[in-house]
């Protein structure tokens, strides 16, 4: 399959000044129980202003009436009268200025306080201009162009910021312009460092690629400040908020594209940009690889192959507990897991940000998700009450767990010493649940449902292999979604203990993994079949080193060869003994 050559640039996504104004405003969300605004748009991003506000942000427009709450002033900063009369007003407020700009509003208040008038080179419009000129004592000037340069008035003393998202090269022609006029003006080139590297990146890769990219909103003015130098160095650029924008049909014209982003940009629209681009010469619409890639989405996303994967390690861990298997085994697992896995998109708020594509999946698909997923929770709950009560037990009292896991059931005085009021705000809980149920589900239920049941040693390896086995592919998913997840206030283990030492976690768990499975088969706890499983050890820390190392973002590639590690262990266990057939 031909695929796209695709250079990101080095600085693409959340520069400082975002990363933090986003950080204190979910550590407001997590710490306070009171309404939460910010003052203006926290950052230029539609995707995330639109999950904060499903977080219960509300934007107050400068200008309104004071609120009774906390106000959160966002990167780009506000005029001193304003937060003046935030605080007059009564309004507690969390300074989420940039450093950077902040900085700025220290050079102009110096300047005016001396009697200096200042001028700006920026968009008037623009917000964070828009703050510093309230820095200025009302000596402060707006220049854009060339003309407004010459429309100034006669001043004494001079001195000259730029915006910090500004154009080196445009800065430095209305200084010299500046100049020109008044001689002793001094001059402070206050563009960000972060904002100067990725123009320098932006006509570096215009001179290496066919074609640029630029990621990021549209109202953002750095990111279209990175459009303007890219169409300036002649190379044909494509400006989108999301990958569903790209052309696919006219990417596919370009064997090397270059992708840069703006600063209020997210990792997992970049990645899903990047991950598209790469496919777009063999994925271009009309072509045979096309529909085989439709074809397969369509059975990973809608969770059939998920599903597979769970009765296929019920398969095998029936033959590790020496359990005649049965096909009502595994369409237990496999019922369940998809009921439980649609279940839990359609109540994940994250989703629409670490997985557009998936979310477009489901809104386009809802109906017919909807009701298999009814009727597959139905008949897995049909055949454990087939198969007795003891299935029926676990079955469905793992479903119970799955609908109330978003609910506050956490007792009011524990809540209230913890500010933790349901199991998902638990950190980790996610993926320690997950691992229990699958392991119920996969190796509990064919070992109580035998017919001379014995609960052995072999039993808590069978639950070893399918929860540990689902606690690895579960944390690298949650790696995956941390930008998402921590938006939408989920405490997930990857959150808690951060990537690097999540991965390291997780590497470390699928060579023990391994090494249990293999000495439980020399030990004879288990059959022989453990030397074989512990392959998927190495596997998992084979799809772990391969992410580690950029070899493969996130996107279809990676979640088809982590999710395959399940379906591998089926494959082991069959050629292992193909006599123990489930049907």
């Amino acid at each position: 399959m031909k695929t796209t050559n695709v250079i990101l640039a080095k600085t693409a996504g959340f520069c400082v000044g975002v990363k933090r104004a986003l950080e204190l405003v979910l550590k407001a969300i997590n710490e306070n129980q009171t309404k939460i605004y910010t003052y203006g748009p926290l950052i230029h991003n539609p995707q995330v202003l639109e999950l904060l506000q499903e977080r219960g942000i509300t934007v107050l427009q400068p200008g309104g009436q004071v609120p009774d709450g906390l106000v959160v002033i966002r990167a780009h900063g506000i005029p001193p009268k304003e937060q003046g009369d935030l605080e007059a007003g009564g309004a507690r407020i969390i300074d989420a200025t940039c450093p950077r700009v902040a900085k700025v509003q220290a050079i102009i208040r110096r300047a005016a306080e001396r009697g200096a008038s200042t001028i700006i080179v920026g968009d008037a419009d623009h917000p964070e201009v828009e703050g510093l000129m309230g820095h200025t004592q009302a000596r402060g000037f707006v220049v854009a162009r060339a003309q407004e340069v010459a429309a100034l008035p006669e001043l004494a003393e001079v001195i000259v910021v730029a915006q910090t998202t500004q154009s080196k090269a445009h800065f430095a022609d209305l200084v010299e312009r500046i100049k020109a006029r008044f001689p002793q003006t001094q001059v402070h080139n206050t563009i960000c460092d972060a904002t100067a590297s990725r123009q320098g990146e932006v006509m570096e890769l215009a001179r290496q690629v066919e074609a640029l990219v630029v990621v990021g909103g549209r109202n953002s003015g750095n990111t279209q400040r990175l459009v303007e130098i890219s169409r300036a160095s002649g190379v044909p650029t494509y400006h989108v908020e999301t990958e569903q924008e790209l052309d696919l049909e006219e990417m596919s014209r370009y064997r090397t594209v270059g992708v840069t982003a703006g600063a209020s940009t997210p990792h997992w629209l970049i990645s899903n940009v990047v991950g598209t681009l790469k496919h777009a010469r063999a994925l271009r619409p009309g072509s045979w690889t096309h529909y085989l890639y439709r074809a397969w989405r369509f059975f990973l996303k809608s969770n059939i192959y998920v599903a597979i994967g769970a009765g296929s390690l019920s398969y095998t861990s029936s033959l590790l507990q020496d359990v005649e298997p049965r096909f009502s085994y595994f369409f237990v697992a496999f019922f369940y897991v998809y009921a439980m896995h649609l279940l839990n998109h359609f109540t994940d708020k994250a989703s629409k940000l670490n997985d557009p594509v998936q979310s477009m999946f489901y809104g386009r698909h809802r109906r017919f998700l909807l009701v298999t997923g009814a009727l597959s929770a139905l008949l897995a709950l049909a055949l454990g009450l087939y198969l007795g009560w003891e299935a029926f037990a676990f079955v469905l009292f793992m479903s119970t767990l799955g609908l109330v896991y978003n609910l506050k059931i956490i007792p009011e005085g524990i809540a209230a010493v913890t500010h933790i009021y349901t199991l998902k705000e638990i950190p980790g809980s996610k993926t320690v649940f997950t691992a229990v149920a699958w392991g119920v589900l996969a190796a509990l239920i064919p070992v109580v449902c035998d017919q001379t049941p014995e609960i052995t040693y072999s039993t808590a390896i069978a639950f070893f292999f399918v929860a540990g086995m689902i606690f690895i592919r579960s944390g690298l998913f949650e790696v995956l979604a941390m930008e998402g997840d921590r938006v939408v206030g989920k405490e997930t283990l990857a959150i808690a203990l951060g990537k690097p030492r999540t991965l390291n976690l997780l590497a470390a768990a699928s060579l023990i993994f391994g090494a249990i499975l293999v000495l439980a088969a020399w030990l004879d706890i288990i059959p022989t079949l453990g030397y074989a499983l512990g392959l998927c050890g190495l596997y998992a820390l084979g799809y772990l080193t391969i992410y580690r190392r950029g070899l493969m973002d996130s996107g279809l590639l990676l979640e088809s060869l982590v999710e395959g590690n399940m379906v591998v262990a089926g494959i082991l266990a069959f050629l292992w003994d193909p006599f123990h057939t489930i049907f």
